[in-house]
């Protein structure tokens, strides 16, 4: 396998792990488009060298190339309309105006992360315990530009859900044996890897996180502990996916490659650390935490009833994967044990968030719980789509012990 074939196989990777090397850069750095520049080339030069040493053998089953580039055109075909609508506007979610995008522009203004805004009373809007990849993402192109815009930001996005595909499109040829079969997944999946909450983390957490799921699923544990980490990074349901895929590779017998994780916890370490010494507060720890959970333990009614009334449109969808896991459940069992527990574990958390709340328990629900399923739906449609095609002789390392 070529330099270059060995980059289009890893492209997705390498693009996440790349825009994370990027806004740490501004971290350590002067905020100067040379000196970022210059690192970016740098780090390049290197990442080129280390895909010459690691080429090798492609495995991929010859398929027909008419139909494969057809379903290709077919995910670029909405791909390219998502971008269109990501870059229409500057980003308008009330989180970016009041958080994420407020957040990048009152670092540029400094030229570096402003501690003080961050810890200011008025700030707390803005979530200042929210880990900082997206904001420095932002900052990253003002650097560039020598100037703040937020005109064609939601490229970032556009750019977050084209990596996804990347890997969902190269772990569905591994899953499949076919391009034909990978290129249909990747298409199916296009809906899910581009969220519309342009501005907002979930899209770039989307991408680190499922990403992360699929290749820990194959049993590479670095590129997938590096992700989970980067995960970590762009928004705090991070912390509990660590913990989620931990469980879920302990409930398969994979309980060396729980210390393989340590990427992903050495990655977050500076930032809980950092936060703890500026006193960054969480909401959903601030006050007596121990009294919510059991007054909303006590009378769950409102969570319930919170949950049942938000909607979670696509009803088609849901039928469809319904019917997937039902068809596939024996396959699922089997051979998907890992990305189910790991699945299950963070749901359950984001179900516990929600006991621990310190706010009213129908607007938290209404207006996050669609963002928090839309977490988990990607790679759980992956799991079935690639049961429901893939060949049952295919064994993935989550059965091994």
């Amino acid at each position: 396998m070529t330099v270059h074939a060995e980059a289009r196989r890893r492209g997705g990777e390498l693009v996440l792990i790349g825009i994370g090397v990027c806004a740490a850069m501004l971290g350590v750095l002067p905020w100067s488009r040379w000196v970022i520049g210059g690192a970016i080339l740098l780090i390049a030069s290197g990442v080129f060298v280390a895909l010459r040493r690691a080429a090798g053998p492609a495995v991929v089953q010859p398929a027909g190339r008419r139909r494969y580039h057809a379903f290709l055109l077919l995910a670029l075909i909405p791909l390219l309309g998502y971008a269109l609508y990501a870059t229409l506007a500057p980003p308008a979610e009330f989180d970016y105006l009041a958080d994420w995008g407020l957040k990048a522009r009152a670092f540029f203004e400094v030229r570096g992360i402003d501690w003080q805004f961050l810890g200011r009373a008025i700030a707390r809007d803005t979530h200042p315990d929210y880990p900082l990849l997206l904001p420095l993402t932002y900052d990253v192109i003002a650097v560039f530009r020598n100037g703040w815009s937020d005109a064609y930001l939601g490229i970032v996005h556009v750019v977050f859900a084209a990596a996804l595909l990347l890997v969902i499109h190269e772990s569905a040829i591994e899953d499949t044996r076919s391009r034909i079969a990978a290129a249909f997944i990747a298409f199916a999946l296009v809906p899910l890897a581009a969220t519309p909450w342009i501005g907002m983390a979930e899209g770039p957490f989307i991408a680190y996180g499922t990403a992360a799921l699929l290749l820990i699923r194959r049993g590479d544990m670095t590129l997938g502990a590096i992700l989970l980490g980067l995960a970590a990074s762009t928004k705090n349901e991070g912390l509990t996916l660590i913990a989620a895929v931990a469980i879920g590779l302990l409930c398969v017998g994979r309980k060396r490659d729980v210390i393989r994780l340590w990427p992903a916890v050495a990655i977050q370490l500076p930032w809980l650390i950092v936060r703890s010494l500026h006193n960054l507060p969480t909401d959903i720890v601030t006050g007596s935490v121990i009294d919510r959970v059991a007054a909303h333990l006590r009378d769950p009614r409102p969570l319930i009833s919170a949950l049942s009334s938000v909607s979670l449109g696509k009803p088609l969808f849901w039928i469809a994967l319904a019917a997937g896991i039902v068809i596939a459940a024996r396959t699922l069992v089997a051979r998907e044990r890992f990305i189910l527990v790991a699945l299950l574990i963070q749901f359950g958390c984001y179900v516990g968030a929600y006991v621990a709340s310190p706010y009213d328990i129908a607007w938290h629900v209404t207006y996050s719980w669609e963002r928090l399923v839309a977490h988990l739906t990607p790679a759980l449609t992956y799991v079935v789509l690639a049961s429901l095609i893939g060949p049952r002789d295919v064994l993935q390392p989550a059965t091994q012990s």
